[in-house]
């Protein structure tokens, strides 16, 4: 399973989807920083920005049990502090396109435009009814190609 570099998620470019959120109080733990499982929950969000940017019908198809794209490798990096009313900027910068899965880079900055968290996600496209690999949808492979940060297989 191929990963992206620290070095590397750092140093991209253009985003491929952007999501700004505010850090709400039921994000934040005792010590009143980002509690450690919602930057994933982040991630998640600005993922399903791309999709819907990609002109997938995610709601429609989980729905009719078409297609779905189940988690199968998540991991982070906390940077600096994310607190209760920051303003936070959740992007995906990077993504690598195989058969039937999808990697992606994230990067969560902080008001000063700091990085506060990074952080990869591999997702396996499956049927629906089996739940057995299927190709990548074609309009995320079209939507993804030729842009920067893009690898496709």
């Amino acid at each position: 399973m191929s990963r992206f570099t620290k070095d590397a998620i750092l140093a991209a470019g253009a985003a491929l989807a952007t999501q700004r959120r505010p850090v709400r109080f039921q994000d934040v733990d005792a010590a009143g920083t980002i509690f450690f499982p919602k930057v994933f929950e982040y991630f998640s969000d600005a993922y399903l920005e791309l999709l819907l940017a990609a002109g997938l019908d995610v709601p429609g198809s989980l729905a009719r049990k078409e297609s779905a794209a189940p988690l199968v490798h998540a991991e982070a990096d906390y940077l600096g502090p994310l607190r209760f009313g920051d303003e936070a900027v959740v992007e995906v910068v990077l993504a690598r396109v195989g058969g039937s899965s999808t990697s992606y880079a994230h990067r969560i900055r902080r008001p000063d435009g700091s990085v506060a968290a990074i952080g990869q996600t591999v997702h396996v496209w499956v049927s629906g009814q089996s739940f057995a690999p299927i190709p990548v949808p074609d309009a995320l492979r079209a939507y993804l190609e030729g842009r920067p940060g893009v690898s496709m297989a």
